[in-house]
């Protein structure tokens, strides 16, 4: 008798696909959230030495005069370009522009030298490198020799104490079968042990050595002349590095500087011959911090009639010691704890630097914290908010209290378990919805099988 063939829906067949995939899928998650749950916190550190800072930025008389006009308040926003206050200088000498000049030509001189010495540093230091290595190689190459022969007494040693544990095997025989006395076997015990001690020594020796060998390995120097002479060079290539570290950083200050006289000689060149009055033009968008001149003042050339922040780049400044941040990668995310608003705010490391100086004329809004010689600052970009917005449900651009400049705050580094096990869950809701249209594809091919078997 022939079996009849069981048709099934091609309805039910997608039902029980997704079913099983469904299934499976549950006990991947669940095996995943569990193993999750179990591994720790492999670097979450936290430091309550932060506070919110950001750049300031100078609005600055291009002239000497007196002003004329100004019309800036605390809170307002200036965007680049705009004309904030005019100065008028009845005099129109060039006393400004001959003070300009001689201080560029003072700045280039003063950079010129600094490159130089910089030049000169990096030779010496690359000089300490060569000579420090060429030492340690010596001394390990000296320390090879040393465990070497070391070894070789060792092995001596061994042979002699295995001779000596033989005769005095065959003297305790002996004794034993009533040919020879106590007494001619205990001088040959202490042959044996005298042979012991020497072996003993042999190694403790050769442990010593292979021990420095490994110290100076680890470029860690104790005891001796060419130890002291190594720890030496190490001091010096530290100081070297330093050095240089801090005449790049005064390399980039007077960079800068001499970029800014520049643009001011052009636009005093510019001024002259044309009427006496200048306008003070912000140049960056930002908000009004200190208003720092009024209607009457005289004011010098370059000085600050106002001063302004842009809180798109403000950061979260704070201190760690290098150890705990030494594997801390750019990137990694981080929580910045509001303490005044009671509110935290997701972040993620832009920067770390070993020195971080505030500069010329009060540079950044906020003091930095106090860092140790073992401290190191790590910078945390807040990220945006896309939930914050005004009234009208524009994003909110007016954020000079909102990003809360100078407040002191605490950044916790690292992701926690319930975070990441939230980002793994979004990825796997991601590839289920990616594999829906697989299981499509799957059951049609499934329908077209199903055709064919019946055709046949």
């Amino acid at each position: 008798m022939k079996a009849t063939p069981i048709n099934i829906h091609p309805k039910d067949v997608r039902i029980l696909s997704i079913s099983r995939i469904a299934g499976y899928l549950f006990a991947f998650l669940l095996l995943f959230t569990i193993g999750m749950s179990m591994v720790p916190n492999q670097f979450f550190v936290v430091s309550p030495k932060a506070v919110i800072n950001a750049p300031v930025q100078m609005i600055a008389s291009p002239i000497y005069g007196r002003v004329d006009k100004i019309d800036l308040q605390v809170g307002q926003v200036v965007n680049l370009g705009d004309v904030t206050a005019t100065v008028s200088n009845p005099n129109q000498d060039q006393t400004s522009l001959t003070g300009l000049r001689l201080e560029k030509l003072d700045l280039t001189e003063k950079l010129n030298n600094t490159i130089n010495v910089v030049a000169e540093r990096n030779d010496q230091l690359g000089k300490v490198k060569a000579q420090i290595a060429d030492v340690k190689d010596g001394v390990l190459s000296e320390l090879g020799a040393v465990i070497g022969n070391a070894q070789s007494n060792v092995s001596i040693y061994e042979a002699r104490l295995a001779e000596q544990d033989a005769l005095l095997q065959r003297a305790v025989v002996m004794l034993k079968k009533g040919l020879t006395s106590e007494a001619s076997v205990e001088p040959q015990r202490q042959k044996r042990n005298a042979a012991q001690g020497e072996l003993d020594a042999a190694r403790g020796e050769l442990k010593r050595n292979e021990i420095v060998q490994s110290l100076v390995t680890r470029d860690i120097y104790t005891g001796g002349t060419v130890a002291a002479n190594l720890l030496t060079l190490e001091m010096q290539r530290t100081k070297l590095a330093g050095d240089i570290a801090e005449d790049n950083i005064e390399i980039n200050q007077m960079t800068e500087r001499k970029a800014q006289v520049e643009k001011l000689i052009n636009r005093e060149e510019g001024r002259l011959g044309k009427s006496g009055a200048a306008e003070v033009v912000a140049d960056h968008h930002g908000q009004v911090v200190s208003v720092d001149a009024s209607f009457g003042n005289f004011v010098m050339q370059g000085q600050a009639v106002a001063k302004s922040l842009d809180c798109s780049e403000a950061f979260a400044a704070a201190v760690y010691r290098s150890r705990d941040v030494s594997s801390l990668d750019i990137g990694t995310p981080a929580m910045v704890n509001f303490r005044s608003l009671g509110v935290k705010k997701s972040g993620h490391v832009y920067k770390i630097v070993r020195y971080f100086d505030s500069g010329q004329q009060n540079r950044y809004f906020a003091k930095f914290p106090k860092a140790e010689g073992d401290e190191v600052y790590v910078l945390v970009k807040v990220d945006d908010d896309p939930t914050e917005t005004t009234g009208a449900g524009q994003p909110n651009n007016d954020k000079f209290f909102g990003c809360n400049v100078g407040e002191d705050v605490i950044v916790s580094l690292g992701e926690t378990v319930v975070a990441r096990l939230t980002r793994y869950s979004k990825m796997a809701v991601d590839k289920l919805a990616a594999a829906d249209g697989l299981l499509s594809a799957s059951a049609l091919f499934d329908k077209g099988h199903r055709l064919a078997s019946l055709q046949q």
